[in-house]
């Protein structure tokens, strides 16, 4: 036990030491494909295919139409993010839409924000049960024409998902990590309030975590063998001539700041620990809604 508590303690400094570095407010409108030029892609950084079929920025948003893919287990599909230390507040106005057609034509038609732990491995040194990510996205799911928002969180490539209606309509997403809290929020332009979706409590997730814009489509076109059996084959190939790729996610803008709430106890890496284990109740049932808006503000 003296050593599962001194593992503990190290993490914790290790964690805590990195959660107080600022985190520089900043904003991403999309007027030219320039504004990318501090963004990377998963597909460059592991060594996949691009399995983006579009990029391009038109009337101040970003365009992108995604091909065959989908986040599931041990699958992935294009990702745009930065790599942020420590507590972040991140927003993004999105609309998920088909490529000509307000509301996507193909099952499992999906985008928005997303946060991964990064791997320690690219395709060459693949190995399966390493994903470890959460995102929240807006499109079509398992029944077509049906606008829903999904959360979806995955642990050593294990998925587990919510689906809840929507609007196919410009929506702000937003993800907020305090510590271990991380929450899950949104607004529609015509609301006047955020809506708190979903709220996680993750203790051992590294301080360094990518986040961004994440989307997919038409997964269910590739053969059960290959999409269910054999991940790295449907990570490593293309699929687009199966099936009907059907998804384009326009972004307004992402804007990354530090939460207006946090649990920082300067100096002290083992009273910083304790006071996030302890005093950070952000995802405590006790704590409502209402509470939590209170707390992370606008």
């Amino acid at each position: 036990m003296t050593r599962l508590y001194t593992t503990l303690a190290l993490l914790a400094i290790s964690f805590f030491a990195h959660a107080q570095t600022q985190l520089r407010e900043e904003k991403t409108d999309f007027n030219s494909m320039d504004d990318l030029s501090g963004w990377k892609w998963l597909h460059d950084t592991e060594g996949w295919p691009d399995k983006v079929r579009k990029k391009e920025v038109k009337d101040g948003k970003l365009m992108l139409e995604m091909g065959t893919s989908g986040w599931f287990a041990d699958k992935n599909a294009p990702f745009l993010y930065k790599e942020i230390t420590g507590d972040f507040d991140v927003q993004a106005r999105v609309r998920a839409s088909g490529v000509k057609t307000d509301v996507s034509e193909t099952q499992w038609s999906l985008g928005g924000l997303m946060v991964r732990v990064p791997k320690r491995s690219g395709k060459d040194q693949w190995k399966p049960k390493e994903e470890n990510w959460m995102f929240m996205t807006t499109g079509v799911a398992e029944e077509p024409g049906k606008q829903v928002i999904e959360t979806k969180y995955t642990i050593n490539s294990k998925s587990n998902l919510k689906l809840r209606d929507a609007k196919a309509a410009w929506i702000t997403l937003r993800i907020v990590r305090v510590g271990n809290a991380f929450i899950m929020l949104y607004k529609y332009d015509s609301d006047k309030a955020w809506t708190v979706h979903d709220r996680f409590y993750l203790v051992d997730w590294p301080p360094v975590l990518q986040v961004g814009l994440n989307g997919y489509t038409n997964s269910y076109a590739v053969p059960g063998n290959i999409s269910w059996g054999d991940p790295l084959k449907f990570n490593s190939e293309t699929f687009d001539h199966l099936g009907k790729p059907d998804f384009v996610l326009s972004v307004d803008f992402v804007r990354f700041a530090k939460p207006k709430v946090n649990y920082d106890v300067q100096g002290n890496p083992g009273k910083q620990w304790l006071n996030q284990v302890y005093s950070n109740r952000l995802v405590d049932y006790s704590v409502t809604n209402n509470e939590v808006l209170k707390l992370l503000g606008e």
